[in-house]
């Protein structure tokens, strides 16, 4: 008996005469050993005699040409698409090992080939050529109309089949799904003649299926993300009441609180939640397949979103009914700064600010978060990259399990290892009795975030793509494989595309982590946020301590602004934090109150306009601005502003001259500078 590789990985036994004598029992109405015949098959042989499959059949009945096929390559052109970077590189292997790949839509009807000459030649016979119909109803038991009836990766091996003429076959095939919606797009089968058959053949056609998939996501995030910036940009100056984004294939792809009001108000049951589809939306089908539009639904609701004369969905704009809630505050990028009402929190309303660089990546966050694909957070350190993260988490699919964060910076490698797969009781010297739960297996239904993922040791990437392919994780000093099913987050400050150029990093790895990108911007490129993050941490920082509220002046924030903030939100938190706590009972921070380090380190070089009128650089900018304020503070007296800024009186001397400000000396001694008059 040979041995035959299932769907689970495990060995069965395959014995041609044993199954050959079921299927004849099977047919006869006879009873039967089930035992050669493994379950799947059963219950597939069950369905093709219940829908009457004719068992002699010796090649598939239904085949679509010209006009019939050209419409059918036309409705999956994206799928066709995808897959042939895929699948072009394992032509010389197909041919080598006598097989051929298949692509089929999701009804079983073949949309190409490709493969080895001889075994297309020998597939012309049976009809498993572009066009053939192979679905279970139409040809009975078969890799690919069982794969697409069961909704899981199937290998029919030679009399396994249900039809007697194409038992001299052996094929492995998978489903193809719509990585947003779950949808099945068709089936990837490889097959070839039965002494060519490979138990193999299984692990590779999922294989290239999940590539293909993550093609499609990129892709149609790509072309999601364009819909939302034309979209947002059409309608970015307009007050409408209820705002929903279709794609091309009428799937949902964005809206927000106001239409759900609207559609409920009119009694209209749609979960906006989810990819739910509108087929009239449907550009890909034909005319003839499109449905009418609901009766709910007024054409003068509908608006096309096109760029550079493509069009990328459909907006519908809905009324809002009389009586509506409070609605939600949005700046002109789109993103949510706050909401009123008893609405559900949004997630990323945690992150803060209405910048123009910021509105764009919020909302492809938003659309990362309704996929379940492994995505790479690109960004500087002290962006926002974990909190983005989270805000993913929460709004995606896995929301009900753990958000397990991991920093892979900075550890050794035997600890990031422990940390990372965890370890059993005797591992390794020095393991704890019962062992540890690595981060990997505490992610399981949830989310694992692994923080500047491109510090993992080289030799230790080939270990977190296994479990990333597989689905399984080996703790340290187990060889039993432990289940996991998460979603993978990782973020990085470092160009993963150099870094495996220079051989640091895995290339399949990164194009395994990479599925979504998202790079978040630093503070510098969005400093109009500047104002409301200080307002936010000082709020925060003051209800945290048990202290009041600081007033920054505008002069304060001016500089703020100026500066580059290499640490980024990080970095203005902290000194925010540090003026809120240590300045006492004094409830305006000005100048003075500002860091040495700080004024220190602020880049020279960037001219900036003084009140004087004169130009300065950033530096000298501070410096005068800091030397003004103390002295209209110590109301003229110079000796005390002196001992104030830290430096000696003849020094003071010196920048009153250099600066100019012999006048505000003046006018603060006379009590009529602005910041020493008395109401």
């Amino acid at each position: 008996m040979a041995p035959v590789t299932t769907i689970q990985g495990t060995l069965r036994s395959y014995d041609e005469r044993l199954v050959m004598e079921a299927w004849e029992d099977l047919l006869s109405g006879k009873e039967f050993s089930a035992a050669p015949v493994c379950d799947l098959i059963i219950r597939s042989w069950d369905r093709c005699r219940s829908s009457e499959v004719n068992p002699t059949l010796a090649q598939t009945p239904d085949l679509l040409a010209g006009d019939d096929f050209h419409r059918l390559g036309q409705q999956n052109r994206e799928l066709i698409e995808a897959s042939v970077p895929v699948t072009e590189p394992v032509r010389d292997l197909l041919s080598q090992t006598n097989s051929i790949l298949i692509l089929s839509d999701p009804t079983g009807h073949i949309l190409k080939t490709d493969g080895d000459p001889a075994t297309k030649e020998a597939a012309l016979e049976v009809g498993l050529i572009p066009g053939g119909h192979w679905n279970e109803r139409s040809i009975g038991t078969n890799a690919i109309g069982t794969a697409l009836a069961t909704g899981e990766p199937v290998q029919v091996h030679g009399v396994e089949h249900f039809c007697a003429g194409i038992k001299r076959w052996s094929c492995s095939a998978t489903i193809l799904r719509d990585p947003f919606n779950g949808e099945i797009l068709g089936g990837l089968d490889i097959s070839g003649l039965t002494k060519a058959f490979n138990p193999y053949w299984l692990g590779l056609v999922v294989t290239l299926a999940r590539s293909i998939e993550d093609r499609l996501a990129r892709r149609n995030m790509e072309q999601r993300c364009r819909l939302i910036d034309a979209g947002l940009k059409r309608f970015s100056n307009s007050t409408l009441e209820g705002l929903i984004f279709f794609d091309r294939k009428g799937n949902v792809v964005r809206s927000d609180a106001r239409a759900a009001h609207s559609l409920a108000a009119m009694g209209v049951g749609i979960d906006l939640k989810t990819n739910t589809r509108i087929n009239a939306f449907n550009e890909e089908l034909p005319e003839t397949a499109r449905m009418k539009l609901p009766e709910w639904l007024r054409p003068e609701w509908l608006e096309p979103i096109t760029e550079a004369g493509e069009k990328l969905g459909t907006a519908l704009v809905l009324p809002f009914p009389c009586g509506r809630a409070s609605q939600p505050r949005y700046a002109s990028s789109g993103v949510i700064l706050s909401k009123t009402g008893n609405e559900p929190r949004d997630r990323f309303e945690q992150i803060l600010g209405a910048s123009p660089s910021l509105g764009p990546v919020v909302e492809k966050a938003r659309e990362l978060a309704e996929v379940d694909l492994p995505a790479l957070l690109l960004g500087e350190t002290g962006v926002g990259k974990e909190l983005f993260a989270e805000a993913i988490h929460k709004s995606g699919r896995h929301r009900q399990g753990p958000f397990i964060p991991l920093n892979c910076g900075g550890m050794p490698r035997d600890i990031l290892a422990s940390e990372l797969f965890g370890y059993v009781e005797g591992a390794f010297s020095g393991a704890r009795r019962s062992g540890m739960v690595g981060r990997i297996e505490a992610a399981n239904k949830g989310t694992l975030f692994l923080d500047e993922i491109g510090e993992i040791p080289l030799d230790m990437q080939p270990y977190l793509l296994r479990v990333l392919e597989e689905g399984k994780v080996y703790p340290l000093g187990d060889n039993k494989p432990r289940r996991v099913d998460f979603r993978l987050l990782a973020a990085t400050n470092k160009d993963l595309r150099t870094e495996t150029a220079a051989g640091r990093f895995r290339l399949d790895l990164f194009y395994r982590v990479s599925v979504g990108l998202l790079r978040i911007p630093p503070l510098r490129e969005r400093k109009d946020d500047i104002p409301f993050l200080v307002e936010h941490f000082n709020s925060q920082v003051a209800e945290r301590h048990g202290r009041p509220m600081k007033e920054f002046q505008p002069e304060v924030l001016a500089v703020f602004r100026e500066y580059s903030w290499p640490g980024n939100i990080r970095e203005l938190r902290n000194i925010v934090e540090t003026l809120v706590v240590l300045m006492g009972r004094r409830n305006t921070v000005t100048m003075v109150d500002l860091p040495a380090e700080f004024l220190s380190s602020i880049t020279t070089g960037k001219s900036i306009s003084t009140d004087s009128g004169g130009i300065f650089t950033a530096l000298e900018g501070v410096e005068r601005n800091t030397v003004k304020t103390t002295i209209n503070a110590c109301r003229g007296n110079l000796t005390q502003a002196a001992a104030k800024l830290g430096i000696a009186k003849s020094t003071l001397y010196q920048k009153i001259k250099e600066y100019g400000l012999a006048q505000e000396v003046s006018n603060a001694r006379a009590g009529t500078a602005e910041t020493a008059r008395v109401p």
